[in-house]
């Protein structure tokens, strides 16, 4: 009688032991992108290199990481479910951390360019003698309003400003030049001579069938394209004066 008693607790011990070896065999394989410091479960793990991998036991069930470039730009957290076995996580930063340094390093362009604009507002291009706003209008802009906010500009002491030419526009393009800038879907280079600030696609005087001209610096190759009058998104308004008038 006293071994039949003794049974169950002989069953619950090899139930113990059983889950014991299968929460034992339980691990996150970790790996990232980018050297890092992490924390699992919010305990800190130290640094976890590009090309390194840790490999860490844990209780099955959700666990939390946590994850921050060396340099702080980037922070993430992800939860992963693991049940037997081992689980892989890949922490990806570098995409992330590219990006947004490329915002601050643009950022700072951007207010650089700002301060230099206040001291200098304007540019002359010796090539053409043409004066030009050392930063566009810096929002959104059909092309009624661009024209009217040429026309109606008064800066450094100069009036008489208008829109360019898609000609004019085309004539400080210069691919060789690679200026940081900010427009509306993200961080860019621009290639535009002048150190010119610019925000957007810009607006030219130049028409078409219901249309006018747009100029993009951005692009590695000039680009020019017809907008409708009234399309605004990501469109600027630059303005221009034949210097000495």
């Amino acid at each position: 009688m006293k071994n039949i008693c003794n049974l169950p607790l002989l069953f619950l011990g090899l139930c113990l032991s059983a889950l014991a070896e299968a929460q034992a065999g339980v691990t996150l394989l970790v790996k990232t992108d980018m050297d890092c410091n992490w924390k699992l479960d919010g305990q800190p793990m130290g640094l976890l290199k590009a090309d390194d991998s840790k490999v860490v036991p844990v209780l099955p069930g959700k666990h939390l990481i946590q994850a921050a470039t060396i340099d702080g730009v980037v922070k993430i957290r992800t939860k992963v479910e693991v049940d037997q076995g081992q689980k892989m996580v890949e922490i990806q930063l570098k995409s992330q951390h590219d990006q947004k340094l490329k915002m601050q390093q643009a950022e700072t362009a951007r207010k650089q360019a700002e301060a230099e604009a206040a001291l200098n507002p304007t540019w002359t291009d010796p090539d053409t003698g043409l004066m030009w706003t050392k930063k566009d209008n810096g929002s959104d802009v059909n092309w009624n309003q661009a024209s009217d906010y040429c026309s109606n500009l008064q800066l450094a002491g100069y009036s008489g400003w208008r829109l360019p030419t898609i000609e004019e526009l085309q004539g400080i393009y210069d691919p060789s030049v690679r200026l940081q800038a900010v427009f509306d879907y993200g961080a860019i280079n621009v290639h535009v001579k002048g150190n010119l600030q610019l925000t957007g696609w810009d607006w030219s005087s130049s028409q078409g069938k219901s249309s006018e001209w747009a100029f993009d610096f951005s692009f590695d190759n000039e680009n020019r394209g017809p907008f409708p009058l009234g399309f605004s998104y990501s469109s600027r308004a630059l303005c221009v004066r034949r210097s000495g008038e």
